[in-house]
């Protein structure tokens, strides 16, 4: 019998993904090379050039095969309409807008190769324009309003207009999908996360975004007989999954983050957009959770969930740590409100005080950045921290620091964690829901600080700082994440999901996956 195809869904692929789609694409990976025919869709875009270098540097197997929503889900009536239609042409300023206008030109650079096209009024951005730096062809266009917010982002390939989105404070809310550069086939509402928003077509037939998905999938699938997709996060495609109708789908839901509410512990209320996850189980026949405490928790306030767990992969690494830095902390991750990052300043300000030398590199960016520069120049601090940006090589920047620190609200189960241990970087950590008690051993490898405690955390890190044997001590712990959380055992989880969403189920089971035979 053949093997069922497996779907799983990204926003995005490139070398610059960040943890959950890179947890996403190791999955992708380690299905294809067993032999598993794997289709990655793909929500937003990415170019054959960033798919290539991501093939070339191992990061996407190459049997795994890549579809866009954009691209592949019209159906051929609106393709064929397409054709009728003239080119899309690209916005401009009104030549009445008052004030001077000025072009500024940014040269490319590698391996960017792109330059843009600024224009500003009276010194105010207005428009942004992307260019490749070898035939001109244009990537990206955006528009900005007096205020200096970007209102809407125009995405081409080849030259030719994809997408078009209207932002509201930098985030997508209606989007407007295109067939060649000619014609709009259609319009979404794509705000929040259910994939539940407004669709309509071309031809005046209205769906949800989600539904327009999950149709277009059952039509690519029609004729597989059996069909395994994934759904990843707290996303449309949780929705999606629920919404076909191939009589062979069965739907793997992947959790990456926490399921509750403020205040985040055991108390809380479930998110209200996670419990349609948990009270909808329509196709799914495994939900995954990434750690213990989790299944545990979803056990108990909703009995008979198909639980499973499966922990991150550690793969191997011969990272050079020995210039590992004695006073270096290192922040790593996306810089948003769930980070509560207000406390890391707290912790850096204690710190500070006994350890006047110390530095803290962050790697990363996000919406809560500026308040969080701020922080830092209101408490004389912004001389101690490094901001290094997106780094390609997790592993290295890690290895550089003596001391991960994780501050967070809530969490899943993050990548981080076992990239820093595996390299020999120790975590001092809040004992928050979920993730850093499944991989932290307390006072072996790491510390676990009681979520607020500033004053232990900050103390917590200032032994480690300071105490050169027990750094070395923990730093050696630290590095047996690696056996812990083998490649195999990934592997033999991953395979046992699998098995179990494929054969059939007579009733619900909370129990962790059971050992089967991997399908060879």
């Amino acid at each position: 019998m053949d093997r069922p195809q497996v779907v799983m869904f990204a926003r995005t692929i490139s070398r610059r993904v960040a943890g959950g789609s890179r947890a996403v694409l190791q999955r992708a990976n380690l299905y294809a090379a067993e032999g598993y025919p794997v289709t990655l869709v793909i929500s937003g875009m990415a170019s054959d050039s960033e798919i290539a270098a991501l093939r070339s540097a191992g990061g996407l197997h190459p049997q795994v095969a890549v579809r866009f929503v954009w691209l592949d889900a019209p159906g051929w009536e609106h393709q064929l309409a397409g054709a009728d239609h003239e080119l899309v042409d690209l916005p401009r300023l009104d030549e009445r807008t008052p004030g001077t206008v000025r072009s500024v030109l940014v040269p490319g650079r590698d391996p960017v190769r792109a330059r843009v096209v600024r224009i500003e009024v009276d010194g105010r951005l207005r428009s942004e324009e992307v260019l490749d730096t070898d035939g001109g062809a244009i990537r990206s266009f955006r528009l900005y309003d007096g205020d200096g917010s970007c209102t809407q982002l125009w995405r081409f390939v080849d030259g030719k207009v994809a997408m078009v989105d209207d932002l509201a404070d930098g985030v997508p809310t209606i989007r407007r999908f295109f067939i060649d550069g000619r014609y709009c086939w259609l319009t979404a509402d794509v705000s929040g996360s259910a994939g539940t928003g407004r669709a309509v077509y071309a031809d005046g037939t209205i769906s949800d975004y989600a539904s327009v998905i999950a149709d277009w999938l059952d039509r690519e699938y029609a004729d597989s007989p059996q069909l395994i997709v994934f759904a990843d996060g707290e996303n449309v495609w949780q929705r999606v999954v629920r919404c076909m109708r191939h009589p062979a789908v069965r739907g793997v839901s992947v959790l990456h983050n926490s399921h509750l509410d403020a205040p985040y512990d055991s108390t809380a209320p479930t998110k209200p957009d996670w419990e349609p996850y948990f009270t909808d189980q329509r196709n799914v026949r495994v939900l995954v959770c990434l750690t213990e405490r989790q299944r545990i928790d979803l056990e108990r306030r909703y009995p008979g969930l198909p639980l499973a767990v499966v922990h991150h992969q550690v793969p191997p690494t011969s990272v050079d740590h020995r210039g590992r830095r004695s006073r270096r902390m290192i922040f790593l991750g996306r810089l948003a409100e769930q980070k509560r990052l207000e406390h890391l300043v707290e912790v850096i300000d204690r710190v500070r005080r006994a350890v006047p030398e110390v530095v803290l590199d962050v790697y990363g960016s996000g919406p809560a950045e500026p308040d969080f520069r701020s922080r830092l120049e209101e408490c004389g601090l912004i001389d101690r921290v490094n901001f290094a940006g997106f780094t390609q090589d997790a592993l290295a920047a890690f290895a550089g620091a003596r001391v991960a620190v994780m501050t967070s609200r809530y969490e899943g189960l993050p990548l981080t964690l076992t990239e820093a241990m595996s390299v020999g970087t120790v975590w001092v950590a809040y004992d928050l829901n979920y993730g850093p008690a499944e991989v932290i051993r307390d006072h072996v490898d790491g510390f676990l600080v009681p979520p607020g405690d500033l004053d232990r955390f900050a103390a917590s890190v200032v032994r480690l700082l300071t105490d050169d044997d027990l750094a070395a001590r923990m730093s050696r712990a630290a590095r047996e994440v690696s056996g812990r959380f083998s490649r195999e055992r990934y592997r033999r989880e991953w395979l046992q999901v699998l098995a179990r969403a494929i054969e059939p189920i007579e009733e619900p089971t909370t129990d962790r996956v059971p050992d089967v035979v991997p399908v060879s």
